[in-house]
């Protein structure tokens, strides 16, 4: 009689840590092949820079023609030559954005002072985002970032490693557009109560947060203007009403309202930023800062759990609380004193020497 062998268990790989905003991310992009390879095509084409960029590759590997076949060194040459020109033309059509103003922000770490981060704002490329993010930093009617929260650190796996490195930083932003302590609307922030007038800026793209003609991509600073992924679908629930039971259903949790922001402490933060968020400006101070929070310690990522798949599977609310929690650091980082850097103008600051090139100035205390 044969005797046959125990079968051979293989353990399951473990599951790789995704960010909550790359998990959105992929969530919405998994669709068939064929679409998502389109929508990616779509992706690249979003500015002018990135399609120049493809036709100069293009141009650089476009095969030499038979007539040309004797002399392909000279061949060669002419097609270095117009990958040459190609990305020469893509410099000048994305011009490196100025500074245009700035704005300080003095954080704190379980109410501990760490330091500042001074912002520099682009007022010309987006100039809706950009007057909505000074606003808020110098204060509307007492509405502003003041004590507002950085809750989250988005996290980037190396696929050759497994290394989590911290990929981008992102705030709370602003929850309702009243005056702070009461019920009277705020009214004169630029966009409004809302972000659609955003829309148009996100939608043109006019610059991504790894696309700068310098080269950088750390320390760039975007709002928060579209989901990373569609909302929820509805969940219907029984009620009693009037001694009978009703169907209702839940309204879907709101989506971005404009104010919430990010900052990138690592390249290739575009590839799930650039989708959802208006670039406002850089970093120009405190880069060190905004790294020393970046590695506090946060909520570990335990989505790989099966007991986490099986409630998020059947709509447990706990799953949804815990899923918004990860990435979060367990020590409270608040922004504790905030405002506008006042630029005078250059003959001005010549007359007056380096000492009084530039004068804080802050919304009236709350």
């Amino acid at each position: 009689m044969a005797i046959l062998a125990p079968a051979r268990v293989v353990a399951p790989a473990p599951a790789r840590r995704v960010s909550r905003a790359r998990r959105a991310t992929l969530a919405a992009a998994s669709r068939t092949n064929g679409d998502a390879a389109n929508e990616r095509l779509a992706g690249n084409a979003h500015s002018r820079r990135d399609a120049l960029l493809a036709a100069a590759a293009m141009a650089a590997m476009a095969p030499v023609e038979p007539s040309r076949a004797a002399t392909p060194v000279m061949s060669a040459n002419v097609s270095a030559a117009a990958a040459n020109e190609a990305i020469g033309c893509v410099a000048s059509a994305v011009p490196e954005p100025s500074i245009t103003a700035e704005a300080f922000f003095d954080l704190a770490v379980d109410a501990e002072p760490v330091g500042r981060v001074v912002v520099g704002v682009y007022g010309d490329l987006n100039p809706i985002s950009a007057a909505r993010f000074l606003a808020l930093a110098e204060g509307v009617q007492g509405l502003g970032y003041k004590r507002t929260q950085i809750d989250a650190v988005e996290y980037d796996e190396d696929p050759n490693t497994g290394v989590d490195t911290p990929s981008f930083l992102g705030s709370t932003g602003i929850r309702a557009f009243v005056i702070p302590g009461s019920t009277t609307p705020v009214t004169s922030l630029p966009g409004g109560a809302s972000n659609e007038a955003l829309l148009p800026e996100l939608e043109t793209r006019k610059i991504g947060h790894d696309s700068r003609p310098n080269g950088r991509s750390v320390g760039i600073v975007s709002l928060v203007v579209e989901r990373g992924a569609p909302p929820p679908p509805p969940k219907e629930k029984l009620v009693s009403v009037n001694g009978k039971f009703v169907k209702v259903t839940d309204p879907p949790p709101p989506g971005p309202n404009g104010t919430a922001f990010a900052v990138t402490v690592a390249p290739g933060a575009g590839r799930v930023l650039d989708r959802t968020n208006v670039v406002v400006g850089e970093v120009v101070q405190g880069l060190d800062v905004l790294n020393a929070i970046a590695a506090l310690p946060t909520v570990k990522d335990n989505s790989a759990s099966p007991f986490f798949a099986v409630a998020k599977t059947i709509g447990d609310k706990r799953a949804t609380v815990a899923e918004q929690a990860f990435g979060k650091p367990f020590a409270k980082v608040t922004v504790a004193k905030c405002g506008v850097v006042a630029r005078r103008a250059a003959a001005e600051e010549e007359r007056a020497g380096p000492l009084a090139a530039g004068v804080e100035t802050t919304a009236p205390p709350v």
